[in-house]
C-alpha cells in the first residue's frame, strides 16, 4: 500500500470518529428535549474558563474528547498526505485544522477560549484548505468541495447564532457532524483511488 493512501485512510478514520461524535453531541437536542446548560467552573484571569472537577468533565466529555482527537489526527493525517492541498507551501494550512483540533482537545478542561477558539480553527482552516483544494486539483469531483463546505459550515450556520442570542447553538453544532463525515468517506474514496493508481 502506498504511504499516502495510507495517511488518507487514517484522515478518514479520524474524520468519520470526529463526525459520528458531532452526532452524538446533537442527538440529546434534537430528539431528547435536552437544554444546554453552563458546565460548572471558574473564571481564571485573563479569560480562562476551568471546569471544577476535571475527571467528571472527562467522563462526561469524552465522546468530545475522542471527537476533538480525531479532528487532530484528520488533519495530521491529511498533512502527511499532501492532499487535497499539494505538497509545498499550501501543505502548511493543515496546521490550521490542527491547532483547531488541539483546542477541541484542551476544552475539554478549559473550555475558554478553547471551545470557541477550536471551532473557529477548525472553520477557518478548512476554508483555507478548501481554496488550495479547489487551486490544486488534487481531489476531484464532488470530493474538492467538500472541505470548503466543512470549513463555511460554522460561519454560516453557527457563529451567526452566537452572535444573535449570544448562547452556542448545541443542536447546530451536532449538524457539523455530517460535514465531518463527508469529509471523511471524500479521504476513504481518494485512498481507494490512490491505491487503484499505484496498482496500475
Amino acid at each position: 500500500m502506498h504511504p499516502s493512501s495510507t495517511y488518507l485512510r487514517r484522515a478518514a478514520v479520524g474524520y468519520l470518529i470526529a463526525g459520528l461524535g458531532f452526532l452524538a453531541f446533537g442527538f440529546p437536542f434534537w430528539f431528547l428535549n435536552a437544554i444546554d446548560t453552563s458546565p460548572k467552573g471558574q473564571f481564571t484571569p485573563p479569560f480562562f474558563f476551568v471546569v471544577d472537577d476535571p475527571v467528571a468533565a472527562l467522563a462526561n466529555n469524552w465522546i468530545q474528547l475522542v471527537s476533538a482527537i480525531g479532528l487532530a489526527a484528520g488533519a495530521y493525517s491529511l498533512w502527511q498526505a499532501g492532499d487535497p492541498t499539494g505538497f509545498g507551501k499550501k501543505q502548511s494550512l493543515l496546521f490550521v485544522p490542527m491547532a483547531g483540533g488541539i483546542s477541541y482537545i484542551l476544552a475539554t478542561w478549559v473550555i475558554l477560549p478553547f471551545a470557541p477558539l477550536g471551532a473557529f480553527l477548525n472553520g477557518l482552516g478548512m476554508i483555507l484548505v478548501g481554496i488550495a483544494s479547489l487551486k490544486a486539483n488534487v481531489w476531484t469531483g464532488w470530493k474538492r468541495y467538500v472541505p470548503l463546505s466543512v470549513g463555511l459550515f460554522p460561519f454560516v450556520f453557527m457563529f451567526p447564532f452566537v452572535i444573535l442570542t449570544g448562547a452556542r447553538p448545541a443542536a447546530m453544532i451536532g449538524f457539523w457532524g455530517v460535514a465531518w463525515i463527508a469529509l471523511g468517506l471524500a479521504a476513504w474514496q481518494r485512498a481507494q483511488e490512490s491505491s487503484t493508481v499505484q496498482l496500475v
